[in-house]
């Protein structure tokens, strides 16, 4: 346990802004006009901080919405923050280990009370931290936050949540009402039985002008059997199998029966959880270890015994019994082809009694296909950037590969994305290249660095020295660990910016090859960048198209600037706009007002990217909404097509629906595309 010397004195802290301090002990702010800041003194705990140690705050903030509070460390002029969302209204416990200044990683791992976390900022360490401070982000309706306690320790604390119940029978919010908010079973498993009686009859298609793959029978290409890209002299094309133009208008983890969400620690919070073992019930339980995205970031150990429940799963258990899983899969796969998708994105197997091949094969709906398990060396680069010019990698590569072997000669598969949002990039502030100076000799990729060095100075380490104002004796020194190059001068950063594109260019070409071998046919879709800047496309003439997320107000100037900087055709792996008006702690990445708002964003933006010459695909993110208390890595927004019941968000769908329909016009420039102006929300 901590020691009394570990404990921080709240009375000392300051509140610099954001709200009025009205108690001292508990610190008490009331009246937030903005992000509240605390400054808190690397002195208060009266001892050296260390690495090992967990700054821990015991805290809680009354407000309708997440809390979004953050440790902020000030590093001469820069900033460096590690956070969670934490459950509101409720008291909770806030644990981040300071050896997270090194940004090892993007995500931090989910606890009771704390839901999604990351880590912000190039790598540094808490003996340079000049200033901490704790901060709280205004949320929805706002009112005060209050800190019990904050206090270093090398154990962690207990993280239970109690109180009264948050989430009612259905999985919905208690404290908020809504129109079409769940209240009654019966009137919920009647709606769910019409809906299946409806998809029997209605599930194909809208119009008589789109190929039973979604395409488009009015302009027709050389049918091969599968898909492929083409440029028709005026813009990018997909071709389906049958030889008809095709545009993927995609709704990503279409095949997904519900979401998990943490229930572990957090029990006093729920007005329903069956028994684990209660046979009704059981396809609605799962553990973290038997998530695979929880696995890869946390460890199978991490996720043992932590357990998650399942309500859209419960509710339609409630409605078809055990023959809820072909329920879902007619009602949703008639659902999304009758709204105008023809795609089904991602689908990756993110629980392991997903099915997702089952459903694919069921719903005949073409597919992309997301890699699980990118190549992980033993020596890793920054992040998840692996030691890339390896022999070791070259081989982690090759099985890799054998992931998509199984869909190699079905027609619906389009492609795959070779990785999801890979964590390096995120951090772009920091350069792969020069946290490769600081690796030693074990690191292969260090080697091919010292030698594309020596010859851009033609092996003249004079030369190079002049350039960074360096003192080298030779360039093997340069194979030693060496920090800090990138702060050297401009010289040095344009070179390891050369590099760092050399890298990326390995990092892409060596599973591209390996893919390409195991499946010619399937197109390769890119690395589902989660943004990019004029300098994120290194590599990308290996790829068949090129692929980031569009989390954006519009899609415009990611369409322009994936023209001006490549060649390829564009797939917008993720999309998404939330409303502001309905029962989640989150609303989303990208806002609206109301739901009525929501679908003429939505319907913007579609347009665009439909009718742009460079774009091939969207991919909405995602067919469900989340969990109120969060999934695995603890997102809780509001952006899904269906709510916890099965139920569409209509407002919204009918106006994607209404473009979905005019999908090919708009693509083949008959129908102009036009921003309609729509009423924008902040995040909260």
């Amino acid at each position: 346990m901590f020691t009394a010397a570990a404990k921080i004195d709240v009375r000392a802290m300051v509140v610099e802004s954001g709200g009025e301090r009205v108690s001292a002990a508990p610190l008490v702010v009331r009246n937030q006009t903005g992000k509240i800041v605390l400054a808190l003194p690397k002195s208060a705990a009266g001892y050296r901080w260390h690495e090992d140690d967990y700054l821990i705050i015991d805290c809680e903030a009354q407000q309708n919405s997440k809390a979004n509070v953050k440790y902020e460390f000030k590093i001469g002029d820069k900033l460096f923050t590690l956070g969670y969302y934490l459950v509101p209204k409720r008291r909770v416990k806030m644990a981040i280990q300071l050896v997270e200044l090194a940004s090892r990683r993007w995500f931090l791992q989910t606890r009771p009370g704390a839901m999604k976390g990351h880590v912000s900022g190039s790598p540094t360490h808490i003996d340079k931290v000049d200033e901490v401070r704790i901060t709280l982000e205004k949320g929805r309706e706002p009112q005060s936050f209050t800190l019990y306690d904050a206090y270093l320790s090398r154990e962690l604390p207990d993280f239970t949540v109690k109180g009264e119940p948050m989430v009612d029978q259905f999985g919905q919010w208690k404290d908020m009402d809504w129109a079409g908010k769940v209240k009654d079973e019966a009137a919920m498993v009647g709606f769910l039985r019409a809906e299946y009686d409806r998809a029997l009859r209605d599930h194909d298609y809208p119009g008589d002008e789109f190929s039973r793959y979604g395409g488009w029978t009015k302009k027709r290409f050389e049918a091969r059997g599968f898909f492929y890209k083409l440029h028709d002299g005026r813009r990018w094309w997909l071709v389906d199998p049958d030889g008809c133009a095709f545009f993927s208008n995609g709704v990503c983890y279409g095949s997904r029966m519900g979401v998990h969400g943490f229930v572990d620690g957090m029990e006093d919070l729920f007005d329903f959880l069956p028994p684990k073992d209660d046979p009704v019930f059981k396809d609605a339980w799962t553990t973290a270890d038997q998530i695979p995205e929880f696995v890869k970031r946390n460890g199978a150990e991490a996720g043992k015994g932590r357990y998650m429940f399942n309500f859209a799963r419960a509710n339609m258990i409630r409605a078809f019994g055990d023959k809820w899983w072909d329920a879902w899969v007619t009602i949703n796969a008639a659902r999304l082809k009758r709204w105008g998708f023809n795609t089904i994105s991602v689908c990756v197997n993110n629980y392991f009694d997903e099915r997702a091949e089952d459903y694919l094969k069921k719903a005949g709906v073409p597919f992309t296909w997301t890699l699980k398990c990118f190549p992980k060396t033993r020596e890793m680069v920054f992040r998840d950037f692996p030691d890339v010019f390896s022999p070791e990698y070259a081989m982690l590569c090759q099985d890799f590969a054998q992931q998509i072997v199984a869909f190699k000669d079905n027609p619906y598969f389009i492609g795959y994305f070779i990785n999801n949002e890979p964590e390096w990039l995120v951090q772009w502030t920091t350069n792969p290249a020069e946290q490769l100076l600081r690796k030693g000799p074990e690191c292969v990729s260090k080697g091919v660095l010292v030698e594309f060095m020596k010859g851009a100075y033609a092996g003249n380490i004079a030369a190079l020295n002049a350039a960074w104002a360096t003192a080298f004796g030779s360039f093997d020194e340069l194979a030693a660990p060496y920090a800090g190059v990138d702060e050297l001068n401009a010289a040095a950063r344009a070179d390891l910016r050369k590099f760092r594109a050399r890298m990326i260019e390995e990092y892409v070409r060596v599973p591209t090859s390996a893919l390409k071998a195991v499946c010619p046919n399937a197109l390769n879709l890119g690395m589902r960048y989660a943004s990019v800047t004029e300098n994120d496309f290194a590599g990308d003439t290996l790829f068949d198209m090129f692929s980031s997320n569009g989390y954006r107000r519009s899609v415009v100037p990611l369409l322009e600037l994936v023209a001006r900087c490549t060649t390829m055709p564009l797939v917008v792996g993720e999309w998404h706009y939330g409303g502001s008006d309905y029962g989640l702690l989150d609303n989303a990445l990208v806002n609206a007002t109301t739901q009525t708002e929501r679908g003429k964003a939505c319907a913007n933006y579609l347009q665009m990217a439909m009718a742009a010459p460079n774009c091939v695909g969207v991919h909405y993110f995602e067919f469900n909404d989340q969990p109120l208390l969060g999934r695995f890595d603890g997102e809780c927004m509001q952006h899904g097509l269906i709510d916890v019941c099965n139920q569409p968000h209509t407002a919204c769908v009918e106006a994607m629906k209404a473009v979905n329909a005019k999908m090919y016009q708009y693509a083949n420039g008959d129908i102009a595309a036009v921003e309609t102006p729509w009423e924008f929300a902040q995040r909260f």
